[in-house]
């Protein structure tokens, strides 16, 4: 019914920046996957969410687990540890996502992560939710001329993130709901400035500065918010930055390298392929090449 991995390239191509006019998403991922296979315990430090078109599995969140069977979705939030196993012929839809504030309209994007931290793990029967209804309009279908065009896309993509809290129960609307701690709005603050400012070194001393509070503040904030250090997260940042420069520009390596703060080229080459699992040069290829197949 759907061709599965060319439906993940064209959401990976044309859906990863969704601007909206008080709340945007940037999209690290989007899976369309058949048949996956079980991982290992790990944590994020955005939010995916998963949707299961056939198959079984568990889910494991923390200490609890969930049952994996079709038409469960759920919903994983930055810092938990969590896991798939014991899958049997698991297809899944998942995105990887995370509210990009913008100071006109902060008040917005820090409601919607708020109702997102109140939803439920695990809701079943979501097949017919207007958001999985969505999800699943926008994949490449196998019958010729039945897909949307993929100029859609990023609206469509937009609507579905959008509408995510309600699709696992969050209470009224995230228009309404209580403002994020301050704490956590200071880590999104300390985060904005952190992609704002990579062409710099962005030191723990320079944010703290920033945001008006101590070093061991901040980084006590970032340990107990996202369960990752300052260090870490900058350098999580710098790798993503590189990765949008090698899929829209044709600056070189060393320009990239320079303008996402790392001190050299073999620095960066030997991080990138360390998180990404390939050398940058290549990786940039390889994009190319799956965009040329889309054409």
């Amino acid at each position: 019914m759907y061709h599965w991995s060319k439906s993940e390239e064209r959401l990976n191509r044309y859906a990863g920046r969704l601007e909206g006019e008080s709340l945007s998403f940037l999209v690290h991922y989007w899976g369309t996957i058949q048949h996956l296979t079980a991982n290992s315990i790990h944590r994020h430090s955005f939010y995916e969410i998963c949707y299961v078109d056939g198959g079984t599995g568990i889910y494991t969140d923390g200490n609890q687990m969930y049952p994996l069977y079709e038409g469960v979705a759920f919903c994983t939030i930055p810092g938990q540890l969590h896991q798939i196993k014991d899958v049997d012929g698991l297809n899944l839809l998942f995105v990887a996502f995370e509210p990009m504030e913008r100071p006109s309209a902060q008040e917005v994007t820090v409601k919607y992560i708020e109702a997102l931290q109140r939803c439920a793990v695990w809701t079943e029967h979501a097949s017919d939710s207007p958001a999985i209804q969505i999800w699943k309009s926008m994949l490449l279908r196998s019958e010729a001329d039945t897909s949307l065009p993929a100029s859609l896309l990023p609206k469509l993509a937009h609507v579905l993130l959008k509408s995510f809290p309600s699709l696992f129960g969050a209470s009224g609307s995230f228009e309404s709901a209580p403002l994020l701690s301050s704490a956590l709005q200071l880590v999104q603050k300390a985060k904005l400035y952190i992609r704002d400012n990579l062409g710099g070194p962005v030191s723990l001393p320079e944010v703290a500065a920033y945001l008006n509070v101590s070093e061991r503040q901040l980084s006590r904030l970032f340990a107990e918010s996202i369960h990752e250090s300052f260090s870490s997260m900058v350098r999580t940042e710098r790798i993503r930055a590189a990765e949008l420069m090698l899929q829209h520009t044709r600056d070189p390596i060393k320009v990239i390298a320079e303008r996402t703060g790392f001190s050299s080229v073999h620095y960066f080459t030997r991080l990138f392929t360390k998180f990404k699992g390939i050398p940058p040069a290549a990786y940039r290829a390889k994009w190319a090449l799956e965009a040329d197949h889309q054409e």
